[in-house]
Formats: C-alpha cells, sequence, structure tokens
C-alpha cells in the first residue's frame, strides 16, 4: 500500500471552500476556516495570468491544526505547489502536486485535522496584484471523532551560498513520531567549479525509540544529486521531465561561466512507495556547493513540531538574495563529539597511536595518503582534532572530512576516529546502542579496542560496556571503504550511537568532562 497510511473515518460530507480575495500587504489574511474534525483533499489555487517571481516567492501560504499558533505549512505560494526559484510556471504532473499553465496549482496532499484547520496568505511588497483564487476540498466527520494523530507538515527553506563540500544543505529536521513523504529541490548555479550542480546527494539520518522493532538508527545516502531525482549523468544531458514520484521539471543552462555552464534547475522526490517513517527524529541534508539552494519538505508527524527555517525579509526570498546558513534559523547544536581524521586503513596504527595521547591540539603529520590523493587537498595531509556535531545521535566524519573535490567519486578509503564522554555517578554496565556501515571498533577508557562488527550495509547492533564511576572516554572508528560489496553505501561514513545505563537512563556524551 502507498503512503500515507492514514486512520480517517469511512463516513463524511464532502465539503468545498471557494473564496477569491485580494491579499493586504505585510498582513497575514485568513482564506479558509473549517471547523470541527475533518481531512482536507485537495488544494486549487490560482493567482495572475503571468505571475512574477515576487508573485510566487513573497505570497507566502501557511496552514494551521487544532488551534495551534505555529503553522504546519510555511512556504512561498509557488515553492508549495513545485514552482521553484519564483519561475514563471512550468508544467509538474507528479503524485501530490500538479501545475498548469496560467498559474493554475493543485495539491493532493491529505491533510487531517481533529478541532479544525486555518489557511492564511500573506503578500509582500513585490506581489503585484496581490490576487488569489483558493479552492479547498475536504471531508467533514460529523458523526464520528477523528483518531488519526499525524498531521501534515510543509517547511520552506533557502540558502545562497550554501557551504561547498562542507556540512551539506539542511532540507528537514524534527523531532517526534512520523514519516517523511518528500521534497522539492532547487538549484540555482553560481559554484561553476564543476557541471555537477551538488557535491553528493540526499542523506537521511533517522533515530528511533530504543527497543523500536525497527532498529534505533536508520541511515539513507544517495549517490549524485542527479540520481535522486531519476536523472544520472549530471542532469546536463537530460530534457526536463516529470512523472508520479521523481522527476526534473525545469532545467535549463544561463551563461557560460568560466569553467562550466551555469544553470537552474528544479527538482522533487516522493516516497509514496518506499516509505521512510522514524519514531523519534529525522534529520535531512543534500550535498551542496556554493549555489543557491532551495526547497520545501513534505511529511507527517504527531505534535508539537518546531519549525527548524526563520521566514526571512521579503527581499531574502527572492532567487539571488544571500541568505547565509546562520540567518536561517537551523538549530544550533552543541558539540558532543571530537573527530580525528582522515587516515588511510593501511595508516591506521598512526590513528591509534594519536587515540592515546591526551593533547588534543596536536596534528598527526602522515596520514597514509599518496599525494595524488583527494584527501591531501587544503592541507589534509595532516590529521587535526574538530569538534562533530551530535545529529540526534548521529557522527558523521563526512561532513567533518570532505574532501574539496569537484568530482562526484562513489567514495575515497578513509577511517576516522571519534571520542566523547560519558558519566555515571557508580559503577555500572551500559548497553550502547548502535548503527553502522563496514568495520566499527569502540573502547571504553585504557581498556583494548573491540571489533563490534562489520556490515556490509547500514544496520544496527548492541554492544555492552563496563563504565567506572565518574568520566569514561568513548572512543570509536569507523572506516570507509572504497570497492567491492562494503562500497555499496556510496562512502557511508557515519554512526549513531545511544548509551542505556542499566537503569534504563539515557546517558547523555559530552564533549569533554564537566567539573
Amino acid at each position: 500500500m502507498d503512503f500515507p497510511r492514514l486512520n480517517l473515518p469511512d463516513r463524511f460530507v464532502p465539503n468545498r471552500v471557494l473564496t477569491h480575495q485580494n491579499l493586504p500587504r505585510g498582513q497575514p489574511m485568513t482564506l479558509a476556516n473549517l471547523e470541527g474534525s475533518g481531512c482536507i483533499r485537495r488544494i486549487f489555487v490560482a493567482t495572475v495570468r503571468r505571475p512574477s517571481p515576487g508573485n510566487q516567492r513573497q505570497t507566502v501560504l501557511r496552514m494551521f491544526w487544532d488551534g495551534s499558533d505555529t503553522p504546519a505549512v510555511e512556504a512561498p505560494l509557488g515553492d508549495f505547489f513545485g514552482q521553484l526559484h519564483g519561475l514563471p510556471p512550468y508544467p509538474l504532473n507528479s503524485r501530490y502536486l500538479i501545475s498548469q499553465a496560467h498559474a493554475g496549482y493543485t495539491a493532493t496532499f491529505p491533510m487531517p485535522f481533529a478541532r479544525g484547520a486555518r489557511i492564511e496568505a500573506e503578500a509582500g511588497p513585490d506581489v503585484e496584484p496581490p490576487r488569489i483564487i483558493l479552492f479547498v476540498d475536504w471531508h467533514a466527520y460529523p458523526e464520528e471523532s477523528m483518531q488519526e494523530p499525524l498531521r501534515f507538515h510543509a517547511q520552506f527553506r533557502r540558502e545562497n551560498p550554501c557551504e561547498a563540500f562542507g556540512r551539506n544543505y539542511l532540507l528537514l529536521d524534527t523531532v517526534g513520531r512520523g514519516y517523511f513523504l518528500g521534497f522539492n529541490y532547487g538549484v540555482a548555479v553560481r559554484d561553476d567549479r564543476a557541471r555537477w550542480s551538488h557535491a553528493g546527494a540526499e542523506n537521511i539520518y533517522i533515530a528511533n525509540e530504543t527497543g523500536a522493532p525497527e532498529g534505533t538508527f536508520a541511515y539513507l545516502r544517495g549517490g549524485g544529486g542527479e540520481d535522486s531525482f531519476g536523472a544520472s549523468y549530471g542532469g546536463v544531458l537530460h530534457q526536463p521531465s516529470s512523472h508520479l514520484d521523481q522527476g526534473v521539471p525545469y532545467y535549463a543552462q544561463e551563461d557560460l561561466g568560466p569553467a562550466f555552464a551555469r544553470h537552474t534547475l528544479a527538482a522533487y522526490r516522493f516516497f509514496a512507495s518506499d516509505a521512510i517513517p522514524f519514531n523519534r527524529s529525522i534529520h535531512v541534508r543534500f550535498g551542496s556547493m556554493a549555489n543557491d539552494i532551495c526547497s520545501t519538505a513534505y511529511w507527517y508527524q504527531e505534535p508539537p513540531y518546531t519549525p527548524f527555517f526563520k521566514m526571512p525579509t521579503w527581499d531574502q526570498l527572492l532567487r539571488g538574495a544571500e541568505l547565509p546558513y546562520a540567518a536561517t534559523g537551523a538549530p544550533q547544536r552543541e558539540p558532543r563529539w571530537r573527530v580525528l581524521g582522515p587516515f588511510h586503513p593501511d595508516a591506521s596504527a598512526a590513528m591509534d597511536a594519536a587515540a592515546d595521547q591526551d593533547d588534543l591540539n596536536g596534528v598527526t603529520q602522515d596520514t597514509g595518503y599518496a599525494a595524488d590523493s583527494p584527501w591531501r587537498h587544503e592541507n589534509r595531509h595532516v590529521a587535526r582534532w574538530v569538534p562533530a556535531e551530535d545529529i540526534h545521535g548521529f557522527v558523521d566524519f563526512g561532513l567533518a572530512f570532505r574532501p574539496s573535490d569537484p568530482g562526484n567519486s562513489v567514495t575515497w578509503p578513509a577511517v576516522s576516529l571519534a571520542q566523547s564522554w560519558l558519566h555515571v555517578d557508580a559503577d555500572t554496565t551500559a548497553a550502547l546502542h548502535l548503527g553502522w556501515a563496514h568495520e566499527l571498533r569502540l573502547r571504553v577508557g585504557d581498556e583494548p579496542w573491540q571489533t563490534v562488527g562489520r556490515h556490509a550495509y547500514f544496520q544496527n547492533g548492541t554492544h555492552r560496556v563496563h563504565l567506572r564511576a565518574g568520566w569514561n572516554r568513548l572512543q570509536v572508528t569507523l572506516d570507509s571503504p572504497e570497492t567491492g560489496l562494503e562500497g555499496t553505501t556510496w562512502g557511508a561514513w557515519t554512526f549513531g550511537l545511544r548509551a542505556i545505563d542499566a537503569a534504563g537512563r539515557e546517558l547523555e556524551p559530552k564533549l569533554e568532562p564537566v567539573a
């Protein structure tokens, strides 16, 4: 069965809201106020015959469920309906989004609510004229209470310029139970070091409750960005196309830059037949170069929901406007680990020697890579300790040690070390719930290294360790092989870890001991 699987009543009354409004500028206006329990089945919107970039990007759509003051849906009108970058309307014919000529947009995401729904829109200064026509087709449940706890969400985000070969573009970050339905993704290429518009593809980090039948952690990694949408080899060889669950409906070359032609693309991917559930959190990033990138993520989850993007000024919504990562309202995560690397697997002895040192300011001069290795770019022939972001329990070495290589190789052979600290009040045995691919080793304090296991692809496991009263140093090594069966994860180099003591309490990793 395709997703979404929602527990909705069998008996309902079909209903419709139809309105034509002139929006006041800079002030939200309620367009539909649905009372009781129900489910929106279709939304159709029309604006002006030839919408400008301002009409597409500065008409902001918001939806609220069950009296909440936090919008579950917040996106520019065009972006919500898959019309990205403020571009004139282009054909789109997917499972949930359809666009026709002259700015007729349709969305068919089921949107349930138990105690009412409200839809509002707000127009910015470049919306001319600020006019909107809205149809809302919905089912009302007058005799049955709506039991489904999941609510539909959609969050727009943009960043310009993104960090190249670094943290990757943030697409979704949320805590709770639900499932990821899909996303649209747009790139206006400004980084002309390569003809690719990306530096990798999607990285999906899923954390579930400890003991969940589906496992504590799951991780999905894409190959190249074009492959995510079904267009191989850079996408530049393909015509725009739109299909049920994936497509690149807009692709245009713009000019000849110093290295390669710049281009703008719009793409989408829905996981209707390959569902991505989560019951604790989900975090999604997409490989990026220094480009102007935008997206809208679509998902279902139980409330409450915390937005991970702060809608910027009207001007910053427009394509080309600068909007750095720090100004986007992205969550600020406290580093809980330090990582050291990268090392060639043949030089793992040098890494183990560094693991025994207390000096975290030193460097390891020889990491074992040849002069022509991508790992030697930008002074990477030495290894340093650097803080690593904790992504809902995940540590991704690839975000800390990414070669600045315009190519999109499958992977590079590498191994690195992660270190954190766990505190307990008394001697105890703890269970380390782990998720990883390839070979993972760990040790506590000065105990011998233990090989926990080797997986050809990302799987879960549990390892028990003895912790002494006070602070315990925890160290993990993980390799990223180049070829063979264990190279089938396209360079996955991440692990998830959650420590649970004998009393069932979760132990929080710390960057260093705290007095």
